[in-house]
């Protein structure tokens, strides 16, 4: 599939024909479950259904292609991951033990295999023993109760507070203030967030780390084509974007199904039950528009608690290296001095840039935020030439036109509005949201019948912002729905038999 640079914009709920409920009712086709969301966590959430023998189901994806936020582009014989990157852990990682039975997780690169070097961005070598300071708080960052002081502020503010101690003398010089900002921008890419300081440092807090991180050896969509296998196509609609998702209508019967309406109110579907399994930053975006009647109060107040962050990838390869290395190079940029023009200051956003796994010759830049926001927004060749710029200065070498130039585009994307990793906002955690589980609270209608089941990354207390933790949640919440389905069914069967009883009286 050819890549698209410039998604296009999802339907806007003005285009919707209204007043027409009575013919979407009507002209519905009929399913037991339909899933909202053809990502990791959807696809594991049908494929769980399926395996538990309910298979009148239906998948609903808005884009033209399956896997979310996993996203592999090839060229030739070439491959990067314009989304998921890593598989966050080993052994304890279930994600992990997936990938090594299906005989696709790639050794890590050695520590010592790769061309090391801190520069300023003007090309000149720094000492590197400085990037301690940046490991070493990170490490501590992750040590127990260590950030219990912070829970009702940022968790940048951890970090401000230990740089100039862990530091030392000259950490408010320039040399030193731009170790800072590399930091930050480290902790942003790590993170996933626009700004360390928004993001509530008691959610930094719930993250269990497992490890190590792995690659995928043919690409990170090996899982989608995994759980794609268990699912017949037929169950799967590409392009049919859910516009309205009648939830709690009273149909004048006690059956209480959910009515879905999708294509600009082109198509509709009925189903006992939904999950809805779209990313947190198109839910926060649309749930005005989409459900009828509103979500509760309480749930729009948690939702309103959570930012899903924009960081991007740009990734730029050659036939082979030309840097005067053939190892993996890994090149780390301190912004000494601010001095681009205006239309290439996103620039600062990039602290670091590596080759990719199997990959020598293709190099990677993360940029978060507010940098990321406008990097988007400029033409695909003009970000070309800004990043061979800033590699020609800081390798005081000319670089060759490369073969391979792709950049994500995740806040930009209609489907999902930010990339890989939710945070609870620091005014968020004030507001009461302490564990992201209450996210994932499933929706009764007015018969007290349970309807709307919830899944992604987003809803992982610990796990948030990783593929695992995104199909734990799809499992989950699945079988949630199944141990409903079996207590409704057993409550109707004794309300049946009870009916009979009193009647034989």
């Amino acid at each position: 599939m050819e890549h698209k640079d410039d998604p296009s914009q999802p339907p806007h709920p003005a285009d919707i024909v209204t007043g027409n409920y009575a013919g979407w009712k009507n002209s519905a086709v009929e399913k037991e479950v339909i899933v909202i969301g053809g990502g990791v966590s959807g696809l594991t959430a049908a494929k769980t259904l399926i395996e538990n023998n309910i298979t009148n189901i239906l998948l609903l994806e808005a884009d033209s292609r399956i896997g979310g936020r996993v996203r592999t582009y090839r060229q030739g014989n070439l491959s990067v991951e314009e989304g998921a990157e890593w598989i966050h852990g080993g052994e304890r990682n279930t994600l992990y033990r997936l990938a090594k039975e299906l005989q696709a997780v790639v050794p890590c690169v050695p520590d010592d295999a790769w061309d090391e070097r801190v520069v300023t961005n003007n090309g000149h070598k720094s000492d590197p023993s400085k990037f301690e300071v940046v490991e070493d708080l990170m490490e501590e960052a992750d040590t127990n109760g260590i950030l219990e002081p912070y829970y009702h502020t940022g968790y940048g503010q951890f970090y401000l507070d230990r740089f100039p101690k862990v530091y030392g003398k000259g950490w408010d010089s320039t040399l030193g203030q731009a170790w800072l900002h590399l930091l930050e921008k480290t902790v942003n890419a790590e993170e996933g967030t626009n700004n360390w300081l928004d993001m509530s440092a008691r959610d930094a807090d719930q993250y269990v780390a497992k490890g190590q991180d792995h690659h995928w050896r043919d690409g990170f969509d090996t899982v989608v084509k995994y759980l794609q296998e268990s699912i017949p196509d037929e169950v799967i609609r590409l392009s049919s974007p859910v516009c309205q998702i009648f939830w709690d209508q009273d149909d004048g019967q006690g059956v209480g199904k959910v009515l879905l309406v999708t294509n600009n109110g082109r198509s509709s579907y009925s189903a006992g039950r939904v999950i809805v399994a779209i990313s947190v930053g198109y839910l926060k975006e649309r749930h005005q528009h989409l459900f009828r009647p509103p979500l509760p109060v309480s749930l729009v107040k948690d939702l309103n608690s959570i930012e899903l962050g924009v960081a991007d990838k740009i990734q730029i390869g050659w036939e082979e290296p030309w840097w005067g290395s053939k190892d993996p190079l890994s090149l780390v940029i301190l912004w000494k001095d601010r001095n681009l023009p205006k239309d290439m200051e996103w620039l600062y956003g990039i602290v670091q840039i590596f080759s990719v796994n199997q990959h020598p010759n293709v190099l990677l830049a993360f940029v978060t935020g507010g940098e990321a926001k406008v990097m988007e927004r400029l033409p695909k060749d003009l970000v070309k030439r800004h990043l061979m710029h800033l590699l020609a200065t800081t390798t005081g070498i000319k670089v060759p036109e490369p073969i391979l130039f792709t950049r994500s585009q995740w806040g930009q994307n209609p489907w999902t509005r930010g990339s890989y990793s939710s945070y609870v906002t620091v005014e968020g955690d004030g507001n009461g949201l302490h564990k992201r589980q209450r996210l994932g609270m499933p929706l009764n209608n007015s018969l007290g019948k349970t309807v709307v089941f919830w899944a992604g990354e987003h809803i992982h207390n610990t796990r948030y912002g990783t593929v695992d933790g995104a199909m734990e949640v799809g499992e989950q919440q699945a079988r949630r729905l199944i141990r409903k389905m079996k207590e409704e069914c057993g409550d109707h069967n004794n309300s049946k038999s009870a009916r009979v009883v009193n009647g034989n009286k």
